[in-house]
């Protein structure tokens, strides 16, 4: 446990974490434009394109420098995460005979590489918190919040992206029990930040959190099922208590009409 502890805790987000991600939300560009349209869009609109990758690897910092009143183009400050981010851009998308993309489907690593993105994630979170509690102390709500929208900001821009595609009536929903794994996350570490509820360091609670977040990952892969959700029945116990179950105002409405029809 110790030597694991070592591990997450010194290892830099930069190559490690980041480049996988970098990977993976290219990729998700990618499969967002379609198999039948991403080789054309990219050729013809390659800015537009990059301006897209861009936006889907750095959701959560844009969203968090938009909470914060800062520049909403920083993260274009020449850095190793902006060449490491171009550079995944245009292999995922303009590498010889679309070798590199193909490689990563063959040799099966680019779901592994979730494992590592998820790592990253729980990292954002606390860094999240560390941000607001130091610039306002003593909240609850107010640094989970923030913590989740850096941690998981990719997850707001697709729950536009639904609504602006289909409509309200989906009511937004994009199932992701990653982002619900944050939202978990934000909740035990602010927890433990205010008021210390378990015996363990913030550290300690946030190693535990990634190596929940690796199992969780690590389940689905083995499950083979990318929408399995663990947290769905704790929802769906906890909705139908407290606002019913859905259609039941409808069956106890046709009941009612049917009695009357009777009598």
């Amino acid at each position: 446990m110790n030597a694991l502890t070592d591990i997450i805790l010194n290892t830099p987000v930069f190559p490690f974490l980041w480049v996988p991600h970098s990977i993976l939300m290219s990729v998700a560009l990618r499969a967002t434009l379609g198999p039948a349209k991403w080789r054309e869009f990219s050729r013809e609109h390659p800015l537009s394109c990059f301006l897209l990758a861009l936006l889907y690897i750095y959701p959560g910092g844009i969203l968090a420098s938009f909470i914060q009143g800062q520049s909403l183009i920083a993260f274009l400050k020449l850095s190793p995460n902006l060449y490491a981010a171009c550079i995944s851009w245009y292999l995922v998308f303009y590498s010889p005979l679309d070798v590199f993309y193909q490689t990563l489907i063959k040799t099966g690593v680019l779901p592994f590489l979730t494992i590592l993105q998820d790592w990253q994630r729980v990292g954002l979170v606390l860094s999240g918190l560390e941000t607001i509690n130091s610039e306002s102390p003593g909240y609850f709500l107010y640094p989970v919040v923030f913590g989740v929208i850096k941690s998981s900001g990719f997850m707001v821009f697709k729950y536009i992206e639904v609504g602006l595609l289909q409509g309200l009536k989906t009511g937004f929903k994009v199932p992701n029990q990653q982002t619900k794994t944050m939202v978990v996350s934000a909740v035990l570490l602010q927890l433990q930040i205010l008021y210390s509820v378990l015996p363990i360091s913030v550290s300690d609670l946030y190693c535990c959190l990634v190596l929940y977040t690796v199992v969780m990952r690590l389940i689905t892969l083995l499950l083979a099922k990318s929408d399995w959700d663990p947290y769905l029945g704790f929802e769906n116990g906890v909705c139908t208590l407290v606002y019913g179950a859905p259609g039941s105002t409808e069956i106890t409405e046709k009941k009612s009409a049917e009695e009357k029809k009777d009598d």
